[in-house]
């Protein structure tokens, strides 16, 4: 009886040591597939970062005269962010540096440098300003003096420290969408009819034959009809309604690239040789990196307070109510500085546009 005891009893732990060298034969295979799928996504990722690498190379950056370049530096906030100005040119040219355009699209990117956060603020066209002492439309600058008076146009009406750029026109902006597979919108009833012309006259341009709209809805917009979307002005609030949109546009395309990483580098090899810009190499390369760190927090159109006026030129324009309020309150929005205080060249400047319009306040 001892012996039959002694052999049941000892059965069930060979039994079990059985099972553990199984579960452990079994937990080898899982392992290494777990290191292999490891190894794969290092050596992707590896090769994703050689092909930005390889994109960014054969950008040629169009370098700023430094000396025609005005900055001002009187906000230290600043020193956190990082600025860059965005054209977009009515040029036809592809050789954006071959004729001096009007800029109809400015927008300022501004980047939290820690936290990745970015703010648009579109400045819209027909802002009355000092272009180097003369008084006029803001877009004007850049066909008078290139990117050079336009940056500096932007930092001496606004007091900052802008000194990069990028430019482009109405193909590399259809280019960029329809590289990305298209962008969503919202298409609204009331403008409908403006759409499908401004369809029509890109297709006319750029090229192709993108269809026109039947009724509102939300649609993937391909680049000529993106293009379109972005120009539409003579509805709602004229300049303001279409500077907000091409907000929606470049956040569109952001969005995008943010949900298809690969997708978005692969259309970069086409696009980024296109676009005129002085971007270097290694700043391009951070940008890139960092995008889908970044977080569009604010979108906004500039001047917040203006009125539109038509002055003895017989011309309107869109006057800021004052330029020292709307400025005040920019270096507040962007780099939370409170009760910022004019530099003396943007005071005068301030007077003098209060003076020849006749709006103090």
């Amino acid at each position: 009886m001892k012996d039959k005891h002694y052999k049941n009893t000892k059965q069930p732990e060979s039994r079990k040591s059985s099972k553990k060298k199984r579960r452990k034969k079994k937990r080898h295979p899982i392992l290494m597939k777990f290191i292999l799928l490891l190894e794969i996504l290092f050596i992707a990722a590896i090769a994703l970062y050689a092909l930005l690498i390889n994109i960014i190379n054969t950008i040629e950056t169009t370098p700023l005269d430094e000396s025609q370049l005005v900055t001002v530096n009187n906000d230290s906030n600043m020193e956190n962010y990082t600025n860059i100005a965005l054209f977009g040119v009515d040029t036809r040219s592809q050789d954006l540096s071959s004729e001096k355009s009007r800029s109809d699209a400015i927008i300022i990117v501004t980047i939290n440098n820690e936290t990745k956060e970015v703010k648009l603020t579109s400045v819209y066209r027909d802002t009355y300003c000092s272009v180097n002492g003369t008084y006029t439309k803001i877009n004007h600058a850049y066909a008078y003096g290139g990117p050079e008076l336009a940056i500096s146009t932007l930092n001496r009406n606004f007091d900052l420290n802008i000194t990069q750029y990028a430019t482009v026109n109405f193909k590399i902006m259809a280019n960029i969408v329809d590289a990305i597979g298209g962008i969503e919108l919202e298409v609204e009833a009331d403008f409908i009819d403006d759409l499908n012309k401004y369809i029509n006259e890109v297709n006319k341009l750029n090229g192709g034959d993108s269809a026109i709209f039947t009724s509102a809805g939300t649609y993937t917009l391909d680049g000529n009809q993106a293009v379109a979307y972005a120009r539409i002005r003579h509805n709602q609030n004229g300049d303001i309604s279409r500077a907000n949109r091409q907000r929606l546009v470049l956040q569109a395309i952001m969005k995008k690239g943010q949900q298809h990483p690969i997708t978005f580098i692969r259309a970069m090899k086409e696009i980024l040789p296109q676009i005129q810009t002085n971007l270097d190499s290694t700043t391009l390369r951070n940008l890139v990196l960092n995008a889908l760190q970044y977080d569009l927090s604010q979108q906004e159109g500039f001047p917040y307070y203006h009125t539109d006026i038509r002055l003895s030129d017989g011309i309107y324009y869109d006057v800021p109510v004052t330029l020292e309020k709307n400025v005040v309150e920019l270096h507040k929005n962007l780099f939370g500085t409170e009760n910022y205080q004019m530099s003396d060249e943007l005071t005068q400047i301030n007077n003098k546009i209060m003076w020849q319009t006749g709006i103090y306040n």
